[in-house]
């Protein structure tokens, strides 16, 4: 049964009868440790129990004693100050908790200790009752009360006597347990070690018996086979050892089967092989001769090989067929298959001298040269695209040394191909004499990184030739290279110069007479120019609202050109995140009060690479956002996940969340997830796209995570220090 197991099955049962034998030990061990373990603390709230059993007899004999002695001390006439008693009976409610969070696994203690607890609590508020009598010197009333008192203590002291008896007949008991649970653990081991005894021994001969002693044979036949003595009769079984020996075992019948096989290649070859005397007959030929040139081979025997070759190329490919008398050759022709179709033929030739015979192997490549074909007309439209492109594309190598270029380079820089190819980019792009080639390039590779790179370069049509620059990398046979975009952004520039004349306008035309109407409309509710009656305070606010909203509206279209143009002012430096949280949520604090918004924030010790002030307009615009979209009495979380190189700040609301469609333009200027939110909850469609631009601006990113109808949470990442 065992033969029928291969190498990895019996090696499996080596490793996991010892290894399930193990565990089930350990689990049984386990069992029994956790069993004891329980006992223990079991045990420990016995004690405890009794603990507490015996500190509510002291307190309520020592309180019974301390009014007695009041009682006989108030009733002297001792002079001095007066006597004042204090009740120590005050402990015993939080004994009997104590007592019922011991007990709350045993139904009927709990239920004993609850009526115990009910007792003492009636005697507590009886001895609060003699006091009162002894202070307002009611002695006989006292006396009378504190002697029906004495049979209530007694029982109490009986029943706590009771469940202490109990309690120590429950610990006499676990130790007990305990001592026999440490006998079964001593037996237990015992048992495992003779068990891991027997089964090394049993799976030691199996292993022998399975694989060591039938690989002695199978080394064995290995020296017969080379001595030609006769091999051992196979082995039983189904293992890789049985197989490998059977395959011993037929290594005689394939032997004497090669010469069977070789005609069998031959016959069922794809392509057609045969062979050509010096006068230029065919002799042999294999069956392919069918396939590839439409005879059969018995029809090609005797035939002289101009047969199969077109007259006007016949004479030229017997030249090369008996060129090969002097070396093995590869060349190619045309042959003429049965019905005159002319095919495309590889011929490998080998010129035999001791048989006088040429072996050829024709192999049909006529799928081949179509496909070449194809590709060269491929090639051709792509060539004829890249050279109509307007954009420029040049390939370097990895030291910036130009292999390739389109004419669009030729005509945006007015140089010629000769001027162009071997040259090294920064020659193109007014490399200062400062850089070697090889920086310069690396250079321009870190700032294409990602993202288009804009730069002004030298050309001789202009005395300068604003860019956009792009770079990417790809592999090739060669090793690595680079495909430079190169786009002349003259018309985006002019464009961009009408863009900032108009930014200029509605900065300076606009935002002054706006701030001077939000003063005017904020010196009208304080009378300045008369008194307002209800409908002008209305009209006012609303005003002021409408006027705010506007000059929001220009600073946002402020500061995005800022960002878009990379204007913004950085001050990089290292700084805690957390600081940069909290004040963000005192920045929103007012607003988040005014919904009824709570925020929490987790702690954090990550240093993040950033400006500072920056990182605060970012999460203050995103906890804007939460606020806006969040419900009346909602919570709104702030969070850190910190990664080896980067730390992610997360901001997460509980709102209506953000629709799948929206998610790709929730970032892009004036884009709301609603037209209705502008008019409902008020903004610009501005404060995430200038989020997106700081954060990308240090080198981080921006995103959102939401389901509608769920919440959303926006995060972003930065480079930590």
């Amino acid at each position: 049964m065992f033969s029928n197991l291969n190498l990895s099955q019996k090696g499996l049962i080596l490793v996991v009868i010892p290894l399930l034998f193990q565990l089930g030990f350990i689990y049984v061990l386990n069992g029994q440790l956790d069993q004891a373990e329980k006992e223990r603390v079991q045990e420990s709230i016995y004690k405890e129990k009794k603990r507490h059993l015996a500190k509510i007899s002291r307190i309520i004999l020592a309180d019974a004693g301390g009014l007695a002695i009041y009682g006989i001390r108030r009733g002297s006439d001792v002079s001095g100050p007066e006597v004042r008693y204090k009740h120590v009976s005050d402990a015993v409610p939080a004994e009997f908790e104590a007592l019922e969070r011991l007990s709350q696994d045993d139904p009927q203690e709990l239920k004993n200790i609850q009526q115990m607890r009910d007792l003492a609590t009636k005697i507590v508020q009886d001895f609060r009752r003699v006091r009162k009598d002894i202070s307002t010197d009611n002695y006989l009333v006292a006396v009378r009360q504190f002697n029906l008192l004495r049979p209530q203590i007694a029982e109490l002291e009986n029943q706590l006597q009771t469940i202490n008896d109990l309690e120590d007949q429950l610990e006499d008991a676990g130790t007990e347990n305990w001592s026999a649970r440490r006998t079964t653990v001593k037996m237990v081991l015992m048992l495992a070690t003779f068990v891991n005894i027997l089964i090394a021994s049993l799976l030691s001969l199996f292993f022998y018996r399975g694989t060591t002693h039938r690989l002695s044979i199978l080394v064995d036949n290995s020296i017969r086979l080379a001595t030609g003595q006769p091999l051992h009769p196979p082995l039983s079984g189904t293992d890789e050892i049985a197989k490998l020996d059977e395959m011993f075992n037929a290594m005689a019948k394939i032997l004497e089967e090669s010469a069977r096989k070789e005609r069998a290649v031959v016959e069922n070859a794809v392509d057609v092989i045969f062979s050509v005397d010096e006068r230029g007959s065919l002799e042999k030929v294999s069956p392919a001769s069918l396939q590839v040139f439409g005879y059969e081979s018995e029809d090609l025997r005797g035939h002289n090989v101009r047969f199969l070759l077109p007259p006007d190329e016949a004479d030229a490919i017997l030249d090369k067929l008996t060129a090969t008398q002097h070396g093995d050759a590869q060349f190619e022709s045309h042959v003429t298959k049965y019905g005159g179709t002319i095919i495309d033929v590889l011929w490998s030739v080998h010129w035999s001298k001791e048989e006088k015979l040429y072996f050829c192997v024709a192999h049909d490549i006529t799928e081949r040269k179509r496909a070449e074909n194809l590709l060269r007309l491929a090639e051709a439209r792509i060539r004829l695209i890249v050279e109509s492109m307007p954009i420029g594309l040049i390939i370097i190598d990895n030291n910036g040394r130009m292999e390739l270029n389109n004419p669009s380079v030729e005509r945006m820089f007015g140089l010629t191909q000769d001027k162009l190819q071997g040259k090294y980019i920064g020659s193109l792009f007014g490399k200062p004499d400062t850089v070697t080639e090889a920086e310069f390039t690396a250079d321009l590779i870190q700032k294409t990184r990602n993202h288009a790179y804009e730069m002004t370069v030298p050309s001789v049509y202009k005395e300068s030739l604003p860019i956009e620059l792009s770079m990417n990398e790809f592999e090739t046979l060669e090793g690595k290279r680079y495909l430079v975009l190169v786009m002349d952004v003259t018309e985006r520039h002019v464009v961009e110069q009408l863009k900032q004349e108009f930014i200029s306008m509605v900065s300076h035309e606009l935002r002054s007479p706006l701030n001077s109407v939000l003063g005017f409309l904020e010196m009208l509710p304080e009378g300045i120019y008369g008194e307002l009656n209800a409908t002008g305070q209305e009209k006012v606010t609303v005003a002021e609202r409408n006027v705010n909203r506007l000059i929001r509206l220009i600073n946002d279209l402020l500061e995005i050109d800022r960002t878009e143009a990379g204007r913004l002012s950085m001050e990089i430096e290292e700084i805690p995140i957390k600081p940069l949280i909290d004040r963000s949520v005192d920045a929103v604090k007012a607003l988040a009060d005014k919904e009824n918004i709570t925020i929490s924030v987790s702690d954090s010790d990550a240093i993040v690479t950033a400006d500072g002030d920056r990182i605060v307009q970012v999460i203050v615009n995103l906890l804007s956002n939460a606020i806006k979209y969040s419900p009346s009495g909602g919570t709104i979380e702030v969070s850190t996940v910190t990664q080896e190189e980067w730390l992610e700040v997360r901001v997460k609301d509980h709102g209506k969340g953000i629709p799948e469609q929206y998610k790709a333009l929730i970032f892009e200027k004036f884009q709301q997830v609603n037209s209705s939110d502008w008019r409902q909850k008020g903004g610009t469609g501005l404060g995430l796209a200038i989020s997106k631009a700081i954060v990308e601006q240090l080198n981080g990113s921006i995103g959102v995570e939401s389901e509608e109808g769920k919440g959303s949470t926006f995060w972003f990442r930065l480079p930590l220090k």
